[in-house]
């Protein structure tokens, strides 16, 4: 059930109780760069990556996401083939940080003491601890989520990239550029797209080479959203034939899954994904046309 236990700060990997789990723990390190770029108020909360493995097995990293007055990001984190919809695994992520903060009293602490020989021996006492706390309730949860509504539904982005270069994308949220401070020109918008689509395309490259895994979904909270009840955000991995697709979005995750489901079915369809990539855009320009429709078979769910 639980795989490994990983601590993250910033930039660096302070703890990690299954080195098998250390490649996987750096999709973290990935997702956080992406962060920054689109949210740089630091208002969104990294929540859980799903990785699937061959054979259709699964995995998920859930995460407890802290900034600090200071502006650190510090990452709890534990793998495993955890439920849809899980609420004891946060709750038992939640507890791996207060018990951790008991022992290291403020981050600096933290830092220092990582590198003594004495820190992972803590960590696990806190780690068995946690395990047994929560073998069975994890074990008995089997949720999954279908009629929860975490707001209105909206695509903020989708699109299409080869090799980790942006074929077509659709900035359907222009928010996101106002949080960077840019004019909502049409030409900020197509750059903006264009980064965000390489960026993705980036984070799913580093997950197949890193872990020998795909990614399949980032769940994101924003903390400007909760008073509003729209502050769950979604980002969506999938490929055909060696395409990638992405989507983000908010809203009713079940009914977000399900239109993403349509639209690769779609394109899957369309010839243009049956010859390998040879950098030229043209015989891809009317993908775009798919993109379009996708919001309007979204906007009948809503």
């Amino acid at each position: 059930m639980i795989s490994s236990f990983s601590i993250i700060l910033e930039n660096d990997i302070l703890y990690c109780s299954d080195e098998k789990k250390y490649n996987a723990f750096e999709i973290i390190l990935f997702t956080e760069k992406l962060l920054r770029s689109i949210n740089p108020k630091n208002t969104w909360r990294l929540r859980k990556i799903c990785l699937k493995h061959k054979r259709s097995r699964r995995e998920r990293i859930i995460v407890e996401h802290i900034v600090t007055k200071a502006g650190q990001n510090i990452f709890f984190c534990s793998i495993g083939n955890f439920a849809v919809g899980s609420t004891e695994s946060f709750k038992m992520l939640k507890d791996f940080a207060k018990q951790v903060q008991v022992q290291y009293k403020d981050l600096d602490r933290l830092k220092s003491s990582s590198d003594e020989p004495t820190f992972k021996d803590v960590i696990k006492l806190i780690t068995d601890y946690l395990k047994d706390k929560y073998l069975d309730p994890l074990e008995e949860e089997n949720i999954y989520e279908k009629n929860n509504n975490n707001g209105q539904n909206a695509i903020l982005y989708a699109g299409i990239s080869a090799q980790g270069l942006p074929i077509v994308s659709q900035l359907f949220d222009i928010n996101l550029l106002t949080n960077l401070n840019r004019d909502r020109t049409t030409e900020n918008i197509e750059l903006y797209s264009s980064d965000l689509s390489a960026k993705l395309a980036t984070i799913s490259m580093n997950t197949q080479i890193r872990t020998k895994t795909k990614i399949k979904e980032i769940h994101i909270e924003d903390t400007e959203g909760v008073q509003i009840n729209n502050n769950k955000k979604i980002i969506l991995f999938g490929s055909i034939n060696g395409y990638s697709v992405d989507f983000i979005a908010t809203g009713n995750f079940y009914k977000v899954k399900t239109i993403f489901k349509q639209l690769k079915s779609k394109l899957s369809l369309d010839s243009a994904f049956g010859e390998e990539f040879a950098g030229d855009l043209r015989p891809f320009k009317h993908l775009r046309h798919y993109l379009d429709e996708v919001v309007k078979d979204f906007d009948q769910i809503n």
